[in-house]
């Protein structure tokens, strides 16, 4: 009977393993939303990357539901290993590396909570809280080793914030409302719950209905953000790299970079960035220059906005760039890269797809 006990207590049911598969399914399509939240971030503040922080704590907060309606050690580590497969599947802009960033996240989910032995708010903020930051640190060891400890400590702590409220503690209160409503809910946690309920004396209280209000209608604002993004924006990364030329153009362009291959060429370029830095080497590509001349700019257009599916974007002075023999357009793991030799790393924009001379 112990032995029962205590494999009921460690291993993960079958219908432990669905819950976790549907929150990792979800979390991991919703992820490339959420970057793409991150980046309209960074061009609203002026900066290239950083200010999309604010909402890292979303992409935990998938990891919080599955600890909190599992309540089991793993569960997140799981769920973490999963939704990194999932994200790189549906086409993540950071590669394999993803697959480390979300497990690490659910790990540090799970420890968090065995050092604390509680399922409370308290205990959700700091497993949301530094399982959010470490993706900062993750990525630091992976991609910028140097970056100034002051930036990374800076943007750590943006994380850490963005992962106490909206993974801590936004998932405390989505938690609250499904386990009242007990679909999900395993034994673990309704044993919990009625043992609480036993040495309390009474039942749980019912959460205000203005803390289910604003609940609800944060999740439904994130739910038709993302139907809106999948539906205009996403590009499915199996159709090919395809990129838009519009605006003050007389003939707007819908290509692939295999239309101009007869105008292939390769340069020399060095990445200088903030906080990253690529020594010299070559880049295979198209000019843009002869990209825009294709399309032809109206007289007086002035500016090119080079924009990516995930909404980056910058803007170049669009004679500099008629003029500009270091500017190509490669194609890069199935998705279309800016090289832009004589500018700073902030204007080498990834999943290109659209630009705009104005």
């Amino acid at each position: 009977m112990e032995e029962k006990i205590r494999r009921r207590k460690y291993y993960l049911g079958n219908r432990e393993l669905l819950i976790i598969a549907i929150l990792s399914g979800i979390g991991g399509v919703m992820s490339t939303y959420i970057g793409y939240l991150g980046n309209l971030l960074n061009r609203l503040f002026g900066v290239p990357f950083g200010a999309g922080q604010f909402v890292s704590g979303l992409h935990v907060f998938w990891f919080i539901l599955a600890a909190g309606l599992i309540r089991k050690p793993g569960a997140a580590t799981v769920a973490g290993l999963l939704k990194g497969i999932i994200e790189l599947l549906t086409g993540s802009t950071h590669g394999v590396a993803i697959i480390l960033v979300s497990f690490t996240q659910g790990l540090l989910v799970d420890a968090v909570l065995l050092v604390f032995r509680r399922h409370n708010l308290v205990s959700y903020a700091l497993a949301g809280g530094v399982a959010a930051a470490s993706n900062v640190f993750v990525f630091q060891l992976l991609y910028f080793s140097h970056a100034p400890i002051a930036y990374i400590l800076f943007i750590g702590l943006l994380a850490f914030v963005s992962g106490v409220l909206l993974a801590g503690s936004l998932g405390h209160s989505v938690l609250e409302i499904i386990l009242q409503a007990r679909p999900f809910r395993s034994s673990i946690a309704e044993e919990e719950m009625a043992a609480a309920t036993a040495a309390t004396g009474t039942r749980a209280k019912t959460r205000p209905s203005v803390k289910i209000a604003i609940t609800g209608v944060l999740m439904a604002l994130l739910a038709m953000g993302a139907v809106y993004y999948y539906a205009v924006i996403y590009e499915p990364p199996w159709t090919g790299p395809r990129c838009q030329v519009e605006g003050a153009v007389a003939n707007p362009l819908s290509f692939q970079l295999s239309y101009f291959e007869q105008h292939e060429t390769t340069i020399t370029a060095e990445l200088i960035g903030q906080v990253s830095h690529i020594p010299p080497q070559e880049y295979t590509g198209i000019p843009l220059k002869i990209i825009i001349a294709e399309a032809r700019p109206l007289d007086g257009a002035q500016k090119l906005r080079v924009m990516a599916s995930d909404g980056y974007e910058v803007e170049f002075d669009l004679p500099k760039v008629l003029n500009d023999d270091q500017m190509v357009l490669i194609k890069e793991n199935d998705m279309l890269r800016l090289i832009a030799g004589n500018y700073e790393g902030g204007h080498w924009v990834k999943l290109v797809n659209r630009m705009v001379v104005e």
